[in-house]
């Protein structure tokens, strides 16, 4: 039997501590704009913020959360990546992330090519990279 087709990337949603905190971050640093403010459900609230890339986030702030800090080691997300066109446009993300404090790796050679890891206010690591698929050494 086949495998039923995919569309394509829908979204995701990451839990964090501070709804706001986070979405000031997420549209500051990254350059999503909110498309939802603060939507309300029992036990949770949600801002929902889009990138120009595609790429649409859920930010949920739960009641009862069961921790407060995000940890790659647990099982679950490790981290997400998001593509850069090439080396200058990473070289200016860089920067940017410097000009507004945001603490990042530096540029660091990869498997797939370039790349910056840095973390979100809940600790999320984050990847940017100027994926190659010629640069993938199996």
């Amino acid at each position: 039997m086949a495998t039923p087709r995919l569309e394509g990337f829908g979204h995701i949603d990451f839990t964090v501590a501070d709804g706001p905190v986070s979405v000031r971050w997420w549209t500051e640093v990254l350059g999503f704009r909110l498309l939802l403010d603060r939507h309300e459900r029992p036990g949770f609230r949600v801002w929902n913020v889009y990138h120009p890339s595609g790429v649409a986030l859920g930010l949920m702030e739960h009641d009862d959360p069961a921790n407060d800090c995000f940890d790659e080691r647990s099982v679950g997300l490790d981290h997400i990546a998001f593509n850069v066109r090439d080396r200058p446009a990473l070289e200016a993300w860089a920067r940017h992330l410097d000009e507004l404090g945001v603490a990042h790796s530096g540029i660091k050679e990869e498997n797939g090519g370039p790349l910056i890891t840095l973390r979100d206010p809940n600790n999320i690591q984050l990847e940017l990279q100027a994926f190659d698929p010629d640069l993938v050494v199996l």
